[in-house]
């Protein structure tokens, strides 16, 4: 645990929402799923990063078809409506296959990301860095993505 010793304190950012926001949807989803299937691992940023990972991949090949292949994953993304647990919505169309280009940020509290202030966005060029009002996506309550 001198790891996590390490990093008290500092300041980081998050795309993602706290670990102990057992309030968000997505946290309570992921954790549900965790302590079914994958008890044996702590339910940490590594974990709920790959839940989202899956969640958004799964929605992706959703939106693919019967017979998914790397073109109809790609016409998939850049299609654009794919929702998840960032604290900013995807970014993905034509012109850009950035994913989420927003973070919040706070400090390492007890081991954990505190969020604090405002939520920011940019794109993934030079363009100005804006606060943003818009909220995540509600977890579908079967976890299951509507595709």
């Amino acid at each position: 645990m001198k790891g996590a010793q390490l990093i008290e304190g500092i300041v980081t950012d998050s795309y993602l929402p706290p670990l102990g926001d057992t309030g968000n949807s997505w946290i309570t989803l992921f954790k549900k799923v965790h302590d079914q299937y994958a008890a044996k691992l702590p339910f940490d940023g590594n974990v709920v990063y790959g839940m989202a990972e899956a969640y958004t991949f799964l929605q992706a090949l959703q939106k693919a078809g019967k017979s998914p292949n790397r073109q109809g994953l790609v016409d998939a993304l850049e299609a654009g409506g794919l929702e998840g647990p960032g604290l900013v919505p995807f970014r993905y169309s034509k012109d850009s296959h950035a994913g989420y280009t927003g973070v919040g940020s706070g400090p390492i509290k007890g081991g954990a990301f505190v969020p604090s202030g405002d939520v920011f966005t940019t794109d993934d060029g030079d363009g100005a860095v804006d606060k943003t009002t818009a909220l995540s996506a509600t977890a579908p309550a079967n976890g299951i993505p509507t595709g």
